[in-house]
């Protein structure tokens, strides 16, 4: 799927859904119109996610937003729109303004059929960890981030990333098969687009392009259980990206090789069995299992070998070390699946939670992830007008393909023959050979298996007064750790970040 698709169909999605606003006005729905601006000050012990000699700053967050929302019996329909300024008072270089819009509709067109769809448009500048998808959505502030943008489910797993654009466009019909029946076909296309910066320019960096479908059929077993079957599949294309050039060692040829990262393509198939249940007014559990099958193709990805250069005056040769590229596919199954226990408080409520999911990404070192993720989230109001809310999660990180790990091989001394050519042996793992005579080349291949890990924490608390009808005011405290591979996750790193702020909004309903 090119750019340009992936950018006409979130396009389209927001036209459709356009359309679908102005049908409602015209059927004489109500239309709620809101405006807000959110104003935070805070500041970060670490805004360039450094290992070492981290640099802080404060950092002036200026969000306003604009809501459009119609609701009625058939149906609802929301359009919004966001502008968020970042001003960091010591690192001005990170400064920037995120903006975005997007829509969702959900609407009854015959007594049994539904439509409804999605799409969001954002360009998001390089002052923060983003985790990309392959659906991408707004919901106005994130939890425990305001004024920060919405982007679920994840799938890039990447640590500070230059600024992006990201689309997607999301269209499906929901059919009541019967009073305990219930099917959904949607699906859409997504696009992630890395855009230059003066200190990052585009050779670096690598957009993807993809499309997802799901078709859910929900049934109802009794006024406490709810079965659900679901078939998801997606599919990711990543751009050939050229990096540096890479200067060979030959002593009797020195050449520069442009070194690509290759194209790598990732289909994911997926069914899922979901059983939610409500024990009482206070209990409430869902579980999902499913298998999946991820396969991953690349092409044109550079490795190491090791060739010798000969020289017949001397009567001998010289050992140096090339590129090559090779292309590899891996196909594999796996299991994935969620856990969520729900309790109802008197005056809150508490979840805890676990998720298995396969991400896939973008790397030099490249490689799909199973994500293993437990949070637990802890809402409480404290008084009539004042809230607060503590969450925690930990995210552990593995490779999920099996592409082996190549080094170079160690040319065995005087084995050079004019005919056979030269002879390599491996310190450890399997000895490949490419090539014949003077041309052959040596590599190492040592696992099968990507061993890349990561695990990245994330706590934050959060306390909210309502000061008037329209105005409310917050302080937040947040904390994150990342640690594991530097190739695919991005540097190891610890931060906190305080915040205060308020949030003002306005609305009027025709």
């Amino acid at each position: 799927m090119s750019r340009k698709n992936a950018h006409s169909g979130a396009s389209l999605a927001l036209v459709a859904l356009l359309c679908s606003a102005a049908a409602a006005v015209r059927a004489g729905e109500t239309t709620q119109i809101t405006t807000n601006l959110t104003v935070e000050q805070d500041w970060d012990s670490n805004v360039f996610y450094k290992e070492k000699d981290p640099n802080s700053s404060a950092l002036t967050i200026v969000r306003p937003a604009l809501t459009i929302e119609n609701h009625g019996t058939l149906g609802h329909f929301i359009v919004n729109g966001w502008v968020s300024d970042h001003t960091f008072w010591d690192e001005h270089d990170l400064d920037g303004t995120d903006r975005g819009v997007g829509g969702d509709l959900d609407r009854q067109l015959l007594p049994r059929l539904w439509i409804f769809g999605s799409g969001s448009y954002q360009r998001i500048q390089a002052h923060d960890e983003i985790r990309g998808p392959t659906q991408v959505s707004i919901g106005g502030e994130s939890p425990g981030v305001p004024g920060q943008p919405v982007i679920t489910p994840g799938q890039l797993v990447e640590g500070a990333v230059p600024t992006l654009d990201l689309g997607q466009g999301q269209l499906g019909l929901r059919y009541l098969l019967s009073p305990l029946n219930k099917l959904s076909l949607s699906g859409g296309p997504y696009t992630i687009t890395y855009l230059p910066t003066p200190s990052v320019p585009p050779s670096d960096l690598r957009d993807r392009n993809g499309w997802f479908a799901n078709l859910t059929l929900d049934h109802t077993l009794d006024p406490l259980d709810t079965l659900s079957f679901s078939i998801d599949a997606n599919s990711t294309e990543f751009a050939d990206t050229e990096l540096n050039p890479f200067t060979v060692a030959d002593p009797s040829n020195p050449h520069t090789v442009p070194l690509t990262t290759g194209t790598t393509d990732s289909d994911l198939q997926s069914f899922t069995v979901s059983w939610g249940r409500s024990w009482s007014e206070l209990w409430s559990t869902n579980v999902a299992l499913g298998v999946r099958r991820l396969e991953t193709q690349n092409m044109g990805q550079p490795q190491v070998i090791t060739r010798v250069a000969p020289n017949p005056a001397a009567g001998t040769v010289t050992p140096f070390v090339d590129i090559t590229t090779a292309s590899s596919d891996d196909v594999g199954p796996g299991l994935i699946g969620a856990l969520s226990l729900q309790r109802t408080l008197s005056r809150g409520n508490v979840v805890l939670s676990y998720s298995r999911e396969t991400r896939t990404t973008s790397s030099v070192a490249t490689s799909n992830v199973n994500v293993d993720t437990v949070s637990l989230q802890y809402h409480w109001r404290l008084a009539e007008y004042v809230t607060f809310t503590a969450y925690g999660a930990y995210e552990h990180f593995t490779s999920a393909n099996h592409f082996p790990e190549i080094q170079p091989a160690t040319y065995v001394a005087d084995s050079f023959n004019p005919i056979t050519g030269p002879e390599f042996t491996c310190a450890q793992g399997s000895l490949v050979e490419t090539g014949s005579g003077a041309d052959k080349g040596g590599q190492c291949e040592l696992s099968a298996h990507n061993r890349l890990q990561s695990n990245l924490w994330n706590t934050w608390a959060r306390i909210d007064w309502q000061l008037q009808k329209r105005l409310a005011t917050f302080v937040v405290l947040r904390f994150n750790d990342r640690s594991g591979d530097p190739a695919l996750f991005g540097n190891p790193y610890d931060k906190w970040n305080v915040g205060v702020g308020f949030h003002y909004d306005y609305d009027f309903t025709y």
